[in-house]
């Protein structure tokens, strides 16, 4: 709890984000800190000694959780200087008093987990909390987290703060915008009745027609009939000032290339405190599609040459280890966008500078280089803002002050609202694109610099290398994200029957990668190693000799690709240690033996040569020639559980897992838990020694048990998690 006696002026806004949402977020609380008087600055975690972090006494963190319960990249160098800071002084951040937002996943196994870290962390080292830690869920909607606990923030920030304007003042500004907008609402609902109940049908969906209108724009299927039932809305999202201003030059920007971004030049000179980590530009040398043209999805193999220039990487990089990827937007939903929001060709590729509005607020991190480059509108969309992330209500919020129609205003509200929620959850639940929205509300039409800094940074897209070391090659694998969505739509007239209609989903990169792909030239992207924080690595001794242990690989579909690069280290290194053997199993799994098992020829030449010394092949729809270990590879799992056991609790195993988070990487972790549990009820002479090596807890614990329970069993994985005896890599 806050001392009394200790009353700050200045306050620092932190983030560490992968997706650009932790970002945008701790840049709204920064901003509106800012705005109520606050002397606040806003930054990077991984930038701590730009802004002298050990001197900082009063902080607010947000920060995301990634992969396996890792902390996001740009916080990397942050983590490794404060371990090294709690371990040398127990009292080092004793004069820190902070407040944490975390925002994470509950599909995940390790929910919110750089959250937890960080603040035991901090604590472990003195530092004490001036409000309480928000942890907030994206499987059930983070809002309903993030909102009550910005509101519930101001009061505690002002015990510990100074506060330069009038506080009180800002806060009935606020709730004046909140009357503001329930009175928008209560005005309409008499009229409502009438006006959506008649148009329900044209309410829900926003194109008339099941087929999708031109230039990418897709409908949304929204039910605004409660609205008609709605006397007044609560909780409705606080809008945020303009931060932005955009001056325009006559001349148009240079020609450049569309496969990396203009300021290319800029990253690539830049100088990170581990070079091995700045961009380069590599080059796509060939393309294979694994899967056969029936196959279900669609997967390609990409050889990409690393140029002689990207010589900071030799000797850097290991099997297991990722690179980013930065991709654009794609080009005609930019387009689109533009002819949306009436700017015109040579308008969209003029010069122009992004300045801050108020000298007080800086501009958010992604748009900052604009303040001093001059770039175009066009190249901005393209490359520097995420067109297709999840809407936010603060986007929302913003865009209904920018209708020019009562009812686009008030359905804008209503979704911010909490009598909303649940249709805020189907807008999200749709994936639409920017585009999409604006569609959906037509006579809605903001700034572009407004749009601009209301839109999470587009972040790079990471890959994990396929192959191990040995030329200029990195080898990427990955399914093509190309989908359709069928959404039911309601409606008034019981003769028209149940109806639905058809959308198109895209991913960012990968459809990108597979066009330039199919070019008759040989194109080049701007790519980047990614910290391997999580030490996903085949284990190797000090004298770069095979390690013994037993190695499990668990990857059903490209969460294969990182194994493959392991097989190639260790048949390397076998070549040259013969007499070792080390044990391997790989667990793989897919849809049907003949249409997308890939690296199927990879993985039976390393089986013959016995680099591989099992294979349990899982195909959960048609194994063909193939005898099937499973239908899935936790089915392998329970049906080897015995040998599975005996491995990690005897031989001191060492287990990867690669691939999807919420379904496989889930299920597995259950699985293995489980088989812990049927294991040591058989073996009982176990249970002491995994209840020994767990952490103190508050619980009793009972170390004559003979058995172990299904909670005990997963914080066995979570210490063989921290031993990298159980090492994930995992996406959503």
């Amino acid at each position: 709890m806050p001392s009394s006696d200790f009353v700050d002026s200045h306050v620092a806004f932190l983030y560490a984000s992968q997706t650009g949402n932790a970002e945008s977020i701790c840049y709204n609380i920064y901003e509106t800190a800012v705005q109520r008087g606050f002397n606040a600055t806003y930054n990077v975690l991984d930038d701590y000694a730009k802004f002298g972090f050990s001197e900082l006494r009063t902080i607010v963190f947000v920060v995301s959780t990634t992969g396996d319960g890792d902390p996001p990249d740009n916080s990397a160098r942050f983590w490794r200087i404060l371990r090294k800071a709690t371990r040398s002084d127990k009292h080092a951040y004793a004069h820190l008093r902070y407040a944490i937002l975390g925002l994470g996943d509950t599909n995940y196994s390790n929910f919110c987990n750089t959250a937890q870290r960080l603040d035991k962390q901090l604590e472990e080292a003195g530092a004490r909390t001036f409000y309480k830690k928000g942890l907030a869920d994206d499987a059930t909607g983070m809002e309903e987290v993030v909102e009550p606990w910005i509101d519930g923030l101001w009061a505690a920030l002002s015990q510990v703060a100074k506060c330069k304007g009038d506080s009180d003042a800002a806060e009935t500004v606020e709730a004046e915008k909140d009357v503001e907008a329930e009175k928008d609402v209560e005005e309409a609902a008499e009229a409502l009745a009438e006006l959506n109940v008649e148009a329900a049908d044209n309410a829900t969906s926003t194109e008339g027609s099941v087929e999708p209108a031109p230039h990418e724009v897709q409908p949304l299927v929204l039910d605004f009939r409660p609205m008609a039932q709605t006397p007044s809305i609560t909780n409705v999202a606080r809008v945020t000032a303009p931060v932005c201003t955009a001056t325009y030059e006559d001349t148009p920007v240079e020609p450049h290339s569309p496969d990396f971004p203009p300021w290319s030049a800029e990253l690539i000179s830049s100088h990170p405190s581990d070079p091995s980590l700045t961009p380069f530009l590599a080059t796509i040398a060939s393309s294979t599609q694994m899967t056969a043209p029936e196959a279900l999805k669609r997967t390609l193999l990409i050889d990409l040459e690393l140029p002689s220039s990207a010589s900071h990487v030799d000797g850097q990089w290991r099997a297991g280890d990722a690179f980013n990827i930065y991709a654009p937007n794609h080009a005609p939903l930019v387009r689109a966008l533009l002819d949306r929001l009436q700017i015109s060709n040579s308008d969209a590729h003029k010069h122009v500078r992004l300045t801050k509005r108020n000298p007080s607020i800086e501009l958010p991190a992604h748009l900052q280089r604009f303040s001093n480059t001059s770039s175009s509108i066009y190249d901005i969309l393209v490359w520097s803002v995420d067109l297709c992330a999840h809407p936010r209500k603060p986007l929302l919020r913003a865009l209904a002050e920018y209708c020019n129609e009562k009812a686009d205003r008030e359905r804008l509200l209503f979704i911010c609202s909490r009598q909303g929620l649940k249709t805020f959850e189907a807008l999200r639940n749709q994936t639409p694109t920017v585009l999409d929205v604006l569609h959906a509300f037509p006579s809605c039409v903001p700034p572009v610099e407004r749009l601009i800094e209301l839109l999470p940074p587009l972040a790079p897209r990471s890959y994990s290398i396929c192959n191990a070391p040995g030329g200029n090659v990195w080898k990427i694998a990955f399914n093509v994200v190309e989908y359709e969505l069928t959404l039911d739509v309601f409606s008034l007239d019981e003769e028209k029957g149940a109806q639905s209609v058809r959308v198109s989903r895209r991913g960012v990169c990968t459809p990108w990668l597979e066009q330039l792909a199919q070019t008759q030239e040989k194109p080049q992207i701007l790519v980047a190693k990614r910290p391997n924080i999580n030490a996903f690595h085949l284990p190797t001794t000090s004298d770069l000799k095979p390690d013994p242990r037993p190695v499990i690989m668990i990857g059903p579909g490209t969460g294969v690709a990182p194994f493959i690069g392991f097989l190639e280290q260790r048949a390397h290194e076998l070549q040259l240690h013969p007499q070792s053997s080390p044990f391997m199993w790989l667990l793989f799994g897919c849809r049907d033996a003949t249409l997308d098992y890939l690296f199927k020829s990879d993985i039976q030449a390393h089986v013959d040569s016995n680099v591989l010394t099992r294979l349990s092949a899982c195909f959960s729809r048609n194994a063909g020639s193939f005898t099937s270990a499973g239908k899935y590879v936790q089915d392998a799992l329970l049906a080897n559980q015995n040998e599975f056991a005996e491995l990690m609790l005897q031989k001191n195993a060492v287990l990867f897992v690669c691939g999807d988070a919420k379904g496989m990487g889930k299920d597995v972790n259950d699985t293995v838990a489980r088989i812990l549990c049927n294991y040591v009820e058989q073996h009982p002479e176990f249970v002491r020694p995994l209840l020994q090596a767990l952490p103190e807890s508050k619980l009793p614990v009972d170390l004559e048990a003979k058995v172990l329970t299904a909670p005990q069993a997963l914080q066995v994985l979570m210490v063989w998690s921290s031993e990298n005896r159980y090492v994930r890599d995992l996406w959503a």
